[in-house]
């Protein structure tokens, strides 16, 4: 941590990119990379890791990518047909007593080791707290590189039980590296976890050019929990959609309060002019055709849905919660940020908006430059330092 609080960005800490290290590495041209995660279903972070796989599968690395789940998860993120695919989970999922479940667990874990003795990866990622602590404890002993990542933020995130908190602070130290994806994320970890630290934010896809008129449409995406606020944007679409009858709303994901999120948009009157619907295999062809994208969540790790939008030069009002958007977008600049939980803030914010295509089109204009700052080239070489800091380091 420097003088002024912060954590060190990846690149400060350790240099030279992976794709060099190909080119020459001693020990092998192309290295064998794991990849650890839950699984591969809708998600920011499932999206970004099947991403991040394909692409060094694509730049020439031996990509495998493995997940708790077992095969009766049908994967949403496709990967390429150079990466290797392995479930840990057993091919039948039955009901079990909470002995049973540490059973089962336990069996993955060997799976995982097993894995690692068969593939001996220069590097092991896993990403999402659960997972996290899995990887690491299936790494002892294996002198394997592990980096985990954390992909919310610890200290607002009310999801995880106390035992797994206990053991991510146990755990967390015996990691080569923690990623975190902001830099309050990443000083709750150095403080709670005392573990080593860097921050690498999400790395922007790429997307297609946007030269389609724009809609009179909101959009917003995310998984439908409570944690994402899309019941707060309801209600503040219902307080000015008859001042902007052209308008309309739809919200894109799935999750546990789709139905709630269904018998609110009825009691508000709301069934003409807003859609629910599920996950959307071209999210970039909305944000093309979007105004505005609102993104009203109560926490956040790093939301990817928004770089992703403000790459598409889309108008996002974004609520400024503890951990990541105010890293993203500077108000009034390139975005709008507005207090969480503010129905009133977030009104008056889409009202100025959707009464003002000057506005939107300046705020686009300064938020497409994210797809430089964010590039999977600037992004991943980060990445790349922290996976093969010893191979990248000799050349």
């Amino acid at each position: 941590m420097d003088r002024h609080g912060r954590l060190p960005q990846s690149s400060e800490a350790i240099p030279a990119p992976m794709a060099v290290a190909w080119g020459g590495c001693s020990r092998r041209a192309a290295p064998r990379l794991l990849l650890v995660i839950g699984s591969l279903q809708g998600g920011g972070a499932e999206r970004q890791l099947s991403e991040m796989g394909n692409y060094w599968s694509e730049a020439g690395a031996e990509v495998t990518v493995a997940t708790w789940s077992s095969r009766e998860t049908e994967d949403f993120y496709p990967l390429s047909a150079g990466v290797s695919r392995v479930w840990l989970g057993p091919d039948e999922i039955r009901r079990r007593s909470r002995l049973g479940t540490l059973g089962a667990t336990w069996g993955r874990i060997r799976k995982l080791r097993a894995l690692l003795r068969q593939l001996q990866p220069e590097a092991v990622l896993s990403f999402v707290d659960v997972s996290n602590v899995l990887t690491i404890i299936a790494a002892l002993g294996l002198h394997r590189r592990v980096v985990v990542s954390e992909r919310t933020s610890p200290s607002v995130n009310e999801n995880v039980s106390f035992t797994w908190r206990v053991l991510r602070r146990i755990c967390y130290p015996m990691a080569d590296l923690v990623v975190a994806q902001t830099q309050d994320a990443a000083r709750w970890i150095e403080a709670k976890c005392r573990a080593k630290v860097v921050v690498i934010p999400n790395a922007l896809r790429l997307l297609p050019h946007v030269n389609r008129r724009r809609e009179p449409l909101i959009i917003a995406a995310g998984r439908l929990s409570q944690e994402k606020g899309f019941d707060l944007l309801l209600s503040a679409f219902a307080k000015i959609a008859a001042d902007f009858t052209d308008w309309r709303l739809c919200i894109i994901g799935h999750g546990p309060e789709f139905a709630a999120l269904s018998e609110l948009r009825e009691r508000l009157q709301l069934t003409s002019r807003t859609e629910i619907v599920g996950h959307v295999s071209d999210i970039e062809a909305w944000m093309a055709r979007a105004s505005l994208l609102v993104h009203p969540s109560r926490r956040e790790g790093f939301p990817n849905v928004v770089l992703e939008a403000m790459g598409m030069g889309a108008a996002v009002i974004c609520a400024d919660c503890r951990s990541g958007p105010a890293e993203l977008i500077k108000h009034d600049v390139n975005g709008y940020l507005v207090p969480v939980d503010d129905l009133d803030a977030l009104v008056a914010a889409m009202t100025r908006l959707m009464s003002s295509p000057d506005i939107r089109d300046r705020l686009g204009t300064e938020a497409v430059m994210v797809r430089w700052e964010y590039a999977q080239e600037t992004i991943y070489g980060k990445w790349e330092k922290c996976l093969l800091p010893y191979t990248t380091a000799r050349h």
